[in-house]
């Protein structure tokens, strides 16, 4: 396998750090980030001038997604929307399932969240990808027997949903078709982690259709050509990057987050210019 190889040096754009820190999204509405501590039970809004500001969660949080100024979070026993003048939590779909979290999500271009559960202690394959409707608060499962779903992106020039399963036994990316009544094709396999360094985490999709993954453990984000060639290996000042995001989604800043390593602390740390 040939590719590049190039450093990105992002740098921390706040000083708020995170124990797991995950999911950032862009929010035109909001203008700034939103993203999540796992392991700290925090939700947390960064401006591009690095100002934070952090609400503690009422359960584990695994991601966050803007719909306008609609905040959802996903966590234990469902998702809710947060209310950020109020500091309230409202659980609007809930989640029957015992010992399981909402984990990685991604937006389509209906607006519709795309979210995977998965096991808490990720012990089991029992995680489910389900489709939530904001307008019309109804989760719907779309694929069971799951490990530790990641990397979830919505391609909408091909109409097509990307997906990871990082656990360690798997460590792969697909695409399926979505069509126009939501069915789901058979899943085509788009890139294998065997490879490479650390296990495919959350991903982004950018405006030339390029799909851009962090490698979780390995100090490195991934750019795959839409017809699944690696392209380019960013080594990044994170030993445990977990998923990049651009910001605005105009392809020129990328922000990235992190968990704790060897004691130093998650960060969401940003790079400025084109990659």
């Amino acid at each position: 396998m040939t590719y590049d190889i190039v450093d990105a040096l992002f740098v921390p754009l706040t000083q708020t750090r995170a124990k797991l820190g995950e999911s950032p999204v862009w929010s035109d509405a909001h203008d700034a980030i939103w993203w999540v501590d796992i392991q700290g039970h925090k939700v947390l809004r960064t401006t591009l001038a690095g100002e934070t500001q952090a609400w503690t969660t009422p359960e584990m949080p695994g991601f966050v997604q803007c719909i306008g100024r609609d905040v959802f979070i996903g966590m234990q026993s469902g998702i809710f929307v947060f209310d950020d003048q109020a500091a309230t939590f409202h659980k609007v779909a809930p989640l029957y399932l015992e010992n399981q979290r909402f984990n990685d999500a991604c937006t389509d271009a209906q607006g519709r969240i795309w979210a995977g559960t998965m096991d808490i202690d990720n012990q089991h394959a029992n995680g489910v990808l389900y489709l939530f409707d904001p307008a019309a608060l109804t989760l719907t499962s779309k694929a069971e027997g799951s490990r530790t779903i990641n990397g979830l992106a919505w391609d909408n020039r091909n109409q097509r949903l990307f997906f990871s399963d990082s656990h360690p036994s798997i460590q792969t990316v697909w695409t399926v078709k979505i069509n126009q009544h939501d069915t789901m094709s058979p899943r085509t396999v788009f890139a294998r982690f065997d490879d490479l360094s650390g296990r495919p985490d959350g991903a982004a999709i950018d405006a030339k259709g390029r799909y851009w993954i962090a490698g979780v453990g390995g100090g490195a984000i991934y750019c795959f050509e839409p017809d699944g060639t690696l392209g380019t290996k960013y080594n990044v000042p994170f030993q445990s990057p977990t998923k990049p995001a651009f910001v605005p989604p105009d392809n020129h800043a990328m922000v990235l987050t992190s968990f704790t390593d060897n004691g130093d602390d998650g960060k969401l740390g940003i790079y400025r210019g084109d990659l």
